[in-house]
C-alpha cells in the first residue's frame, strides 16, 4: 500500500511486503519495490526508513564484507568481464531494476541486483549493490551505499547512492525507472564449519518488532534527483500475528 497522492503518485511509488507466514518478534524476508517517473531527472540517491524495532544490523544477514576499490565505486560501469567477486556470506538480499535511456525513442534496459554487505562508508556500516545488465547491454554497476540512524519513529535507515556514470556506452544519462529488492531472500545459503565439515545453512533475516503500531508498519522511500528535488511515499504493511 502506497501513501504519496496526486501528481507525486504518479512521480514516485513504493510498496513493501513481508514474507509468508511473518510474525511479531520473528525472523522474515523483506519485499521493497518502486517506482520512478522517467520524466524527472536522473537520480542521486535512494533512502529506505523501515519502522521502528526492524534494524539489520541485529540480523543474521550480511557477516561477511564485500570489498570494491575506489576506483570500481567512481567508475560505476565495469565491463561484464571484470571480476565482480563478493564472498557468499555477504549476500543481504536479491532482486532487478528497470532503467530508461533518456534518448527518443526512449530505450529501456534491465538488470538483476545484488545487495552485498561492504566497507564502512565513514563510521556508518557499508552496503554495495550490484546490478548486471542483460539487456541492451552486458555490464556490472556497482553503487554504493551505508546503513544509518533516521528519525526516531523510524527503526533504520538504508542509504544507496546513485551517481549518474562517468563514461556511457550511449553518451546519455540512465534514468532508474523501477527497482524490486528482496532482503532476506529465502534462497540465500551461507557456509559454515560444524566439527570439521563446511555446512550450508539460511542466515537469520530481518527480525519483526514484538509489538505492531496502530496503523500497521510504515516504511518510507526519500528520492533525491540530480536538480535538488526530493520526493517521497510510504507504503504501510498490515500487522501480522504474533
Amino acid at each position: 500500500m502506497t501513501a504519496p497522492s496526486g501528481a507525486a503518485a504518479k512521480e514516485l511509488t513504493f510498496h513493501a511486503s513481508l514474507g509468508g507466514g511473518a510474525r511479531l518478534g520473528h525472523s522474515t524476508a523483506l519485499t521493497l519495490s518502486g517506482g520512478v517517473d522517467p520524466e524527472l531527472t536522473p537520480l542521486v540517491s535512494l533512502r529506505i526508513l523501515t519502522p521502528a524495532g526492524i534494524d539489520l544490523a541485529t540480523s543474521g544477514l550480511g557477516i561477511a564484507s564485500c570489498h570494491r576499490p575506489a576506483d570500481e565505486i567512481a567508475a560505476v560501469m565495469i565491463p561484464p568481464a571484470s571480476p565482480t567477486p563478493c564472498p557468499q556470506d555477504s549476500v543481504m538480499g536479491t532482486g532487478s531494476a528497470n532503467a530508461a535511456l533518456l534518448v527518443e525513442p526512449r530505450v529501456g534496459g534491465a538488470a538483476t541486483l545484488t545487495l552485498h554487505s561492504a566497507d564502512t562508508v565513514g563510521d556508518k556500516p557499508g552496503l554495495v549493490v550490484i546490478a548486471d545488465t542483460y539487456n541492451p547491454v552486458r555490464f556490472h554497476l556497482v553503487y554504493q551505499g551505508y546503513l544509518y540512524v533516521p528519525p526516531a519513529q523510524f527503526g533504520v535507515g538504508v542509504a544507496i547512492l546513485v551517481p549518474q556514470i562517468p563514461t556511457l556506452p550511449f553518451g546519455v544519462p540512465i534514468a532508474l525507472t523501477h527497482f524490486r529488492l528482496n532482503i532476506g531472500d529465502p534462497d540465500i545459503l551461507y557456509d559454515k564449519r560444524v566439527h570439521g565439515r563446511t555446512v550450508r545453512y539460511r542466515p537469520r533475516s530481518v527480525t519483526l518488532p514484538r509489538h505492531c503500531p496502530r496503523g500497521g508498519l510504515r516504511f518510507r522511500l526519500i528520492a533525491r534527483f540530480a536538480d535538488g528535488a526530493r520526493r517521497q511515499a510510504d507504503a504501510v504493511v498490515a500487522c501480522p500475528r504474533r
